[in-house]
């Protein structure tokens, strides 16, 4: 038997949750990582005296890092492997986190952040394409959906330490807190292997072997070489095999990103636009927070039971509706109910998104397939703020929501319209 059914026929063992633990971990860091510069911002302001176009370009510096880093390091981790590629990207973002606390000017912080952002932004191919590696078949969508709620628990975390620290260390010291992660490297070097859908795709069969036994905990598997082709270049996403796969995944990300990062970072702002007073603007997003980790609670359940297109389709239809809704509302119950609603929906598709990406591509592609829609998805959450920046200016807020309303039916066209003819490469393996 080869190393993918080989992995699929192991039980889920406490391997498994360590590997597990050690993804989330980092996926949480790195979410935690890349949300301190937006809390730190309004201290900049003051320090620095910087104007709101400064330290809007001091924050699209790092949008900017993680475009790049999202396709260089995907490309990377399927050449090297995943192991090395989740030990630079770590090192990379929380080096230059705490590179940017020594910053004394706004270049200085603009390149750290652009730094920091090719490791968060690489980050998360290779997490990806780890997790979906290791896990058996039956278990991987529920928990590639729970890993992905280290996203907004990290965002949680960044909301909830760095207003502690501030007053005693200033915005220096919330940087300080990037560093944290580094504690996993000695970790991932010392008892986690390579993935042994990797290692045969390479040729290293007798790899493959010994870590297979690893993640099976002693249990009798055997693995076999197979004829898998070695790793390709990134030219390899546009063959006609994969073709469909990847304009799939690249659109996905895209229109459910631009329409995602455009309310988040967006929201206090729009909020304020529709007549909330400003006191209430923090409790409210915090409440949205919650209502999208419930989101991913809910849909989780869900991501095993029901196909990955199904799941995404549904919650893209509701998060649609909700956000025109939504952006009608002026009273407070009502914002709180649709906005809410909206944040649930729109939070729980990615439930089904996470866990399908990786599907849609072999296992020489992964982590740059991953990357390559990541790096769509970065794409559109850069160009979300200033889209809809032209669109408030114009003079209201409605139009507004109907443009993300747009993205999310978008989205939806897009797996109906290419789901159903796609290749999955992990859906039984």
């Amino acid at each position: 038997m080869t190393s993918a059914p080989a992995v699929a026929a192991v039980r889920l063992n406490g391997r498994h949750w360590f590997v597990f633990a050690v993804c989330a971990i980092g996926f949480f860091f790195d979410s935690m990582d890349l949300q301190i510069m937006s809390l730190v911002a309004p201290q900049l302001l003051r320090d620095w005296t910087l104007s709101p176009q400064q330290i809007g370009l001091i924050t699209s510096s790092g949008m900017v890092g993680m475009l790049i880093g999202s396709v260089l390091f995907g490309v990377f981790s399927d050449r090297i492997g995943r192991r090395p590629g989740f030990q630079l990207t770590v090192a990379v973002f929380a080096c230059f986190s705490v590179l940017g606390a020594l910053a004394q000017d706004p270049a200085q912080l603009m390149v750290c952040r652009v730094l920091a952002g090719l490791g968060i932004g690489g980050f998360v191919p290779i997490d990806t394409a780890l997790l979906t590696e290791f896990v058996p078949a039956r278990w991987r969508g529920r928990l590639i959906a729970l890993w992905a709620i280290a996203f907004p628990a990290g965002g949680l975390a960044a909301a909830g330490l760095v207003p502690l620290v501030l007053p005693a260390f200033g915005w220096r010291g919330a940087f300080l807190l990037g560093f944290a992660p580094v504690l996993l490297i000695p970790v991932v070097r010392r008892w986690l292997p390579e993935t042994p859908r990797f290692l045969l795709s390479a040729g290293k069969v007798e790899q493959a072997r010994r870590s297979v036994d690893w993640i099976s905990a002693g249990a009798e598997v055997v693995v076999e070489e197979d004829d898998a082709p070695a790793p390709s270049p990134a030219a390899g996403l546009f063959a006609p095999a994969q073709r469909r796969g990847t304009l799939l995944a690249s659109l996905l990300w895209f229109g459910w990103s631009f329409a995602y990062f455009g309310v988040i970072l967006w929201l206090p702002t729009l909020l304020v636009l529709m007549r909330v007073p400003l006191a209430e603007v923090f409790l409210y997003t915090l409440g949205f927070q919650l209502a999208a980790i419930a989101g991913r609670v809910v849909t989780l359940l869900f991501a095993d039971r029901v196909s990955r297109p199904a799941l995404i389709v549904v919650t893209g239809l509701c998060a649609a509706a909700a956000m025109l809704v939504f952006g009608a509302q002026h009273a407070m119950v009502w914002l709180v109910i649709t906005g809410y609603t909206l944040s649930f929906f729109q939070d729980g598709g990615f439930s089904g998104i996470v866990p399908y990406t990786p599907e849609l591509f072999p296992t020489r592609l992964r982590a740059t397939g991953v990357g390559a829609a990541n790096g769509a998805g970065r794409l559109a959450s850069m160009i979300a703020p200033l889209v809809i920046g032209m669109l408030v200016q114009a003079g209201s807020t409605y139009p507004v929501f109907i443009v993300f309303a747009g993205c999310y039916l978008g989205a939806v066209a897009v797996i109906v319209l290419l789901g159903n003819g796609t290749r999955t490469h992990l859906s039984r393996t």
